[in-house]
């Protein structure tokens, strides 16, 4: 049952229909739920029992009054006599205490196409409506135009009385009729108004004649609004976008966001069953409402349109193929939403307009960016960047945006060192332009604090990450999503530096503010939740890591869904917990049951899916099923090689892994050979002395010591605790265990 007043719209289907649907538009716009029935005669049965229990749920009904007399029962109604299923709606309501209100069409109003009806039913209709002129007090029929705001006045206070005991509307009923009055001219009866009066009904009227518009608009700009957040910051969740295309797509139409995020997705709703509604409005709202499969083949039918217009509509077709584009990334279908993307250049002329050009280069370097192409997006981001250059300048935001979000292919390709050169040069320009406050500004600092972790300079990304924070507090406050995210990642920094209490106490903090601010359910809450495990595994609080991971991803299906990145994300984490407690089967459930979501939702050939397949290799190892494990690794190289690339961290972190396996087994020769390979393409990418590096140093170390080459394996355990002892501290857990290497290998001969 919705929590909405309800109205019964009754009208013959087939020659009102679209007069109904503007109504029913309307009422939703206020905050009714409109409920009709559909008849056209080809029923079988009795509908009257269905009716009756439609019109019981309602408070009241609106009803349509035209020539045409509809389908009937089939058998004359013992109360009423003959009458039509219409008839009948009215007729039972009022003697349930519904109030009714009859709107009488004339000849001259634009009814829907239908065929005509026998003389015999023409006359029960026209008895119909006789006998509503004669006997009906809650009728509006013909009268002069300038009535029109008083019977829409008197509809207002009417109906207003209905929604005693319910939530009080911001907006009076006034504007019931405003769609269908874009029609036709209700002619109503109505004296003694003041002028007053009718000026008031007026301003009512333009008022929400101007904000039913704005929601037309806005349900047509949410999908490219929604596009430049994710553009504009990508890696954000889902949450974080949504917020961001609401709070923009306000700030552009002037109007509240709050009110705007809780009436647009019913508005949307509505539109989609306009009869006047194009396809392309179609699409858009039905993105809008997440039907993203929906909206993807209206989208296709929209593009289809243009192209066959005559002359081809060329800018409404590559607008609808970018809705596709979208429509298809919402529901996780890279491909799908590059092959529509691609469509859409095609349709573009580098020469004649290099702008547009770019920015469908944009819109695909952000697809192949989250398959994981972060070389191909590399290649796609350049490209654009170049034109949005060549047109704009060093200084302009898009090209600022865009330079930000090369960085952060070259971030995920490995490429550390290059990203961090990038952020630097994209803040300094940003400091100028926009200010060292703008929120841009702060975003670009973030994400260099989060390249700074990745290449293992933990000590400058919390420096970096402190400032940030100290900032967002003063521009967007202490509570703002965006404070709280930073106050997250430091916590992340944190406990990569080993410094696990101030980490999870942090991770609290944040986690209690989050759950006041945005709630306990939030994916934002969530994923700092999730992060909270992190630490407590990497405190060695396993089992207290897995209750949390459990009880996250119980909420995370609940709030996202079983197949969502973040869900299996949880759940993969999980493993690691199992694993680390030496539950390796149950561990070795956990991947595979991950792997196949992952393999469902992102594709065989996703970084996500690899990672997964990675993992279920480790819990293999790790049950001493080596051999199966080292067959999984191989297939994992090879995609990730051809997938990635063969320096990217992922390829190299899973040929480490297989080193580590050849060791176990004993092949230490092989094993060796693949350790220095890896090592040495490492010192290239990440550097000598990343942790990442330093731990492939130590596991050479171990393997040449058991091969009795102890001077050889001295040497890489010293480098290996050196190396952390520089990097992550004397008391990082890693530089403990390099150390104790190290000092074991010095007393042997």
């Amino acid at each position: 049952m919705s929590p909405r007043p309800t109205i019964f719209i009754s009208a013959v289907s087939r020659e009102l229909k679209s007069a109904r649907q503007l109504v029913a538009n309307t009422l939703t716009f206020l905050g009714y739920e409109p409920v009709w029935q559909d008849i056209f005669g080809t029923e079988q049965g009795d509908l009257r029992e269905m009716l009756r229990r439609q019109i019981d749920e309602c408070k009241g009904v609106v009803q349509l009054v035209g020539y045409r007399y509809g389908a009937e029962p089939p058998t004359i109604d013992e109360q009423f006599g003959r009458v039509s299923y219409t008839q009948y709606e009215a007729l039972y309501a009022k003697q349930r205490g519904k109030k009714v209100w009859y709107l009488v069409l004339d000849e001259n109003f634009p009814s829907d196409a239908h065929e005509p009806e026998s003389d015999e039913l023409r006359e029960l209709q026209a008895g119909y409506r006789q006998r509503l002129k004669t006997e009906s007090s809650l009728r509006y029929s013909l009268g002069s135009s300038e009535a029109l705001e008083t019977g829409v006045l008197k509809l207002r206070n009417d109906l207003s009385r209905l929604r005693r005991g319910v939530k009080q509307w911001a907006a009076g009923v006034a504007a019931l009729l405003v769609l269908i009055a874009a029609l036709v001219v209700w002619l109503l009866h109505g004296q003694g108004q003041s002028a007053r009066e009718i000026g008031e009904t007026k301003k009512q009227m333009a008022a929400m004649t101007e904000e039913m518009a704005k929601m037309r608009q806005a349900v047509t700009q949410f999908p490219e609004v929604q596009s430049k957040a994710r553009q504009e910051q990508p890696g954000q969740n889902a949450a974080e976008v949504q917020q961001r295309t609401y709070d923009e797509l306000a700030k552009q139409l002037g109007v509240d966001p709050k009110l705007l995020q809780e009436k647009l997705p019913q508005f949307a709703k509505e539109l989609k069953k306009a009869p006047n509604a194009t396809a392309y409005e179609r699409a858009n709202a039905a993105y809008v409402t997440k039907e993203y499969a929906e909206a993807e083949r209206l989208a296709l039918v929209a593009a289809d349109e243009a192209q066959k217009a005559t002359p081809p509509k060329t800018a409404d077709a590559m607008k609808a193929l970018n809705l596709a584009g979208q429509s298809a990334e919402a529901r996780i279908k890279h491909s799908e939403a590059l092959q529509h993307f691609r469509a859409a250049e095609r349709l573009t002329d580098r020469a004649h307009d290099p702008l547009e050009w770019a920015g469908q280069q944009w819109n695909i370097a952000v697809v192949l960016d989250e398959q994981g192409q972060y070389a191909e997006a590399e290649k796609v981001y350049r490209g654009a960047l170049e034109e949005y250059r060549r047109a704009r300048g060093d200084e302009d935001k898009d090209v600022l945006t865009l330079r930000n979000n090369l960085a952060g292919a070259l971030d995920d390709q490995g490429k550390y060192a290059e990203a961090e050169t990038e952020y630097r040069a994209v803040i300094k320009l940003q400091e100028k332009v926009l200010g060292s406050e703008d929120p841009d500004t702060l975003q670009s600092r973030y994400n260099l604090a989060n390249a700074l972790d990745h290449q293992g300079k933990y000590a400058e990304a919390e420096t970096e990450y402190r400032a940030v924070i100290k900032l967002r507090e003063k521009v967007l406050g202490p509570e703002h999503p965006d404070t709280l995210g930073s106050r997250n990642n430091l916590a992340v920094t944190l406990d990569y530096q080993g410094k696990y209490a101030e980490a999870e106490t942090e991770y609290r903090a944040v986690i209690k503010l989050e759950e006041r601010v945005l709630g306990p359910e939030h994916p934002q809450t969530l994923q700092s939740r999730n992060d909270l495990a992190v630490a407590l595994d990497d405190q060695g609080k396993y089992a207290e890591a897995e209750t949390e991971y459990r009880a996250v991803i119980k909420l995370k299906e609940k709030v996202l869904g079983p197949e969502d990145p973040d869900t299996l994300r949880s759940r993969n984490n999980l493993a690691n917990a199992l694993d680390h407690q030496g539950k390796y089967a149950e561990a070795e459930t956990e991947d595979r049951a991950v792997l196949k979501l992952r393999e469902k939702a992102l594709g065989p050939e996703h970084p996500h899916t690899l990672s997964s397949r990675n993992n279920l290799a480790v819990r293999l190892d790790n049950q001493g099923k080596y051999a199966e494990a080292e067959t999984e690794y191989r297939a994992v190289i090879k995609l990730e090689e051809r997938v990635l690339g063969p320096e990217h961290p992922d390829t190299l972190g899973s040929r480490n892994n297989l080193a580590l396996s050849l060791d176990e087994q004993g092949k230490h020769a092989e094993a060796e050979t693949e350790y220095r390979k890896v090592i040495k393409l490492k010192e290239k990418v990440l550097g000598p002395e990343h942790p990442g590096t330093l731990s492939t140093c130590f596991n050479l170390a171990l393997c040449l010591k058991a091969e009795n080459k102890i001077d050889e394996a001295k040497e890489f355990a010293r480098r290996a605790a050196e190396g952390a002892t520089k990097v992550l501290g004397a008391n990082h857990p890693d530089t403990l265990k390099y150390e104790k290497l190290w000092q074991e290998l010095q007393r042997k001969k």
